[in-house]
């Protein structure tokens, strides 16, 4: 018995321009569900802008440099979103834990409505909803969800993303888990050890 000998069908599949498109083509979705993703990494970038105005809590504008000198969790939820209703509490917790620290700061915003009164009263009817005494906060102009996109991303609701004192990322969440508050929550503790 000799060799087997390959069958005209598979030396034609190698060798067919159709094949090598075939290829490209995978090899170009699998790069494009990469880039729709998320693409490149926030982190350990400076976020270049943040405005944010307050839905709940005290009237007022926080912008990037106000926040120097602070570790900062930013989250971005919508108030019909099933896993930020879910995530909303833990983050609360997260809050009261390090209130007495005046170098951490929560910054909840609410998005999704692109009408500021809706947005202001589902907001108020979410936090009733799940008993939380949770300032809120607004991106009317997207001024800050845009800041994020430009060092990396910016994967939709919930994304919380975590800077620290000098404003650079250093971690991202996109979507909730369970356990992920804990992760959130190390990362603080480490962040304001540093000096």
């Amino acid at each position: 018995m000799g060799e087997p000998q390959p069958t005209a069908s598979r030396d034609a599949t190698r060798s067919s321009p159709m094949g090598w498109l075939v290829i490209l083509l995978i090899v170009a979705a699998i790069g494009l569900a990469i880039y729709l993703r998320g693409g490149a990494s926030p982190v350990g970038k400076k976020l270049p802008a943040l405005e944010l105005t307050t839905l709940t809590g005290q009237a007022q504008v926080v912008t990037l440099d106000e926040l120097t000198g602070r570790v900062v969790l930013v989250n971005f939820f919508a108030t019909w979103c099933g896993p930020c209703q879910v995530e909303l509490p833990h983050l609360a917790r997260l809050r009261e834990r390090f209130a007495s620290n005046p170098y951490f700061l929560l910054l909840p915003v609410s998005c999704g409505e692109e009408d500021p009164i809706a947005l202001r009263r589902n907001t108020r009817e979410l936090l009733s909803r799940l008993v939380l005494d949770l300032p809120t906060y607004a991106d009317p102009e997207g001024t800050t969800r845009d800041a994020f996109r430009q060092v990396g991303r910016f994967e939709g609701f919930p994304t919380s993303f975590v800077l620290d004192r000098q404003g650079v990322v250093r971690q991202v969440w996109a979507g909730y888990a369970l356990g992920v508050e804990d992760e959130m929550q190390a990362t603080i503790e480490q962040l304001l050890a540093e000096q």
